[in-house]
């Protein structure tokens, strides 16, 4: 039972109960962070095909690298790549854990996430499509008026914490 005598059992339980379009936004999400994670590997994989054509392409053009290491260029182009990537995930993922447990910052930072990541849907060899269709899919659950009541209630139950 919450301190504060004027809110409701109904108010109460929807600030305990995540709706079920909630954690379906929440599994959803997890798919587009899948679905990243598994462009990730198919990029890795695509390392000797990108330093091949590379090199072909130099040598069509005629150009001169000057010494230049192109595998060593494109294979730390990868790393850092991976590197962000997987960064990116982790943030993905955290900001999804906290959407689930009703931060309503959270929903926002995925909702502009899932806006920025319209523009790419072509990449991860379709799979990048997946993650956007799985990340607008949650973003509209996580504005449904189900979904909005209980961040209100969260949010409500914290600020009633705070004030006792």
């Amino acid at each position: 039972m919450s301190s504060n005598p004027y809110q409701s059992n109904a108010q109460q339980s929807s600030a305990t109960t995540t709706p079920r379009v909630v954690m379906v936004a929440f599994w959803l999400y997890l798919v587009t962070a899948l679905a990243h994670v598994i462009g990730i590997i198919i990029s890795a994989t695509q390392l000797p095909a990108a330093q091949q054509a590379a090199k072909d392409q130099l040598q069509q053009s005629g150009t001169s690298t000057n010494g230049v290491d192109v595998d060593g260029i494109l294979g730390a182009t990868l790393v850092v790549s991976i590197v962000i990537g997987v960064l990116f995930i982790i943030a993905f993922i955290i900001f999804d854990l906290f959407m689930r447990r009703g931060a309503n910052w959270a929903r926002i930072v995925l909702l502009i996430v899932t806006i920025l990541g319209i523009t790419g849907v072509a990449g991860g060899f379709g799979l990048g499509a997946v993650g956007v269709i799985a990340s607008i899919v949650a973003a509209v659950l996580t504005f449904l008026p189900a979904s909005n009541a209980w961040f209100r209630a969260v949010k409500d139950r914290k600020r009633g914490a705070i004030q006792n």
